[in-house]
């Protein structure tokens, strides 16, 4: 088996308050009002103990379809600013574990929040196969940017709501 490293830093400065995005990223179980479906993910489920906190278990991805899901916990939970997550995700086609690891943070800013998203990924899969890690490389950045994108969009949107009242 060959073992790698790959990680990468999304940011997002979006005008709305820490709380409201510590909120809406720890309430797992409601990710369909702001994150359509894609090709990796469709919801989380089974989260205990709900609501959220320290230790919480979830099941996600693709709950309803055996070998598209995995299971993750929440492994650092700290309202407002930083939120973790773990999971650890089988690509059978390509025998492969990627040990997933998630970390936000939440900055307060003049204009509202300075989001960023730390992804660690640690791929281990046999060797013949190593070429083929920017595949899956690729995959989990194409869903970490639209993840950032979407929570941008519905969080702006509700703030913008908010504001209007």
């Amino acid at each position: 088996m060959s073992s790698s490293q790959w990680h990468k830093y999304y940011r997002s400065e979006i005008a709305a308050p820490p709380e409201a995005l510590f909120e809406l990223l720890s309430d797992l179980p409601n990710y369909s009002k702001w994150l359509p479906d894609s090709d990796q993910f469709k919801r989380t489920t089974d989260v205990e103990p709900y609501p959220v906190q320290l230790g919480s278990m979830y099941h996600d991805g693709k709950p309803d379809e055996p070998g598209k899901d995995w299971w993750g916990s929440v492994t650092g939970f700290q309202p407002p600013g930083a939120l973790d997550f773990h999971h650890v995700i089988e690509v059978k086609q390509l025998r492969a574990t990627v040990d997933v690891n998630i970390h936000y943070t939440f900055e307060s800013k003049e204009r509202g929040t300075q989001a960023t998203r730390w992804l660690v990924l640690d791929v281990a899969m046999p060797l013949i196969f190593r070429p083929l890690r920017r595949f899956i490389i690729s995959s989990f950045d194409k869903e970490n940017i639209r993840t950032m994108a979407a929570v941008k969009a519905y969080a702006q949107a509700q703030a913008g709501e908010a504001a209007g009242d």
